[in-house]
């Protein structure tokens, strides 16, 4: 571990939950990803998995979004931006990578996402004082327990008070 990281992992904290219905997974494909099997449901049924699945790059969306708005913007910053206009600007950061993507399994029409975060260290950023480096390890899985997506992030954050 390099010099002023903490290890910090306490496990997983859940950061919400996303339906993926076939309007959705159809409307982001046609956008993002025109597979046939993620934007035809009857062409899907001839496809390697029988039947329409969302995009990969979708539920990745799906968890972006859990992650921002359970991490939010601090209710306190929010009537003041000359308090700390970085807090509120990128309130959970800027990404720096993303590694490890790993889809596991399909998600389906109305499969419901599980999506998770765990902080697995963090520092104080050396050259943005006020700002650390955050490791994380984050997961999605279906209600059953089944692991559809997994990948690790870092990115700079301002540092909480």
């Amino acid at each position: 571990m390099a010099e002023n990281t903490v290890a910090e992992s306490s496990g997983p904290e859940e950061i919400g939950q996303f339906t993926f219905t076939e309007d959705e997974i159809i409307r982001f494909a046609k956008l993002y990803d025109p597979q046939l099997f993620h934007t035809d449901p009857k062409a899907a049924e001839r496809g390697m998995f029988g039947v329409l699945i969302a995009s990969g790059w979708h539920v990745a969306m799906a968890w972006m979004g859990c992650f921002v708005r359970h991490t939010g913007m601090p209710t306190d910053y929010v009537e003041g931006m000359e308090t700390d206009e970085a807090r509120i600007l990128c309130p959970v950061g800027v990404g720096i990578s993303c590694d490890k993507m790993r889809w596991h399994a399909p998600v389906r029409v109305n499969d419901t996402i599980i999506f998770d975060t765990e902080v697995l260290s963090r520092r104080a950023s050396s050259s943005r004082p006020g700002w650390e480096v955050i490791f994380r390890r984050s997961h999605a899985r279906r209600e059953d327990g089944t692991l559809v997506m997994s990948h690790e992030i870092t990115h700079l954050m301002p540092q909480r008070l």
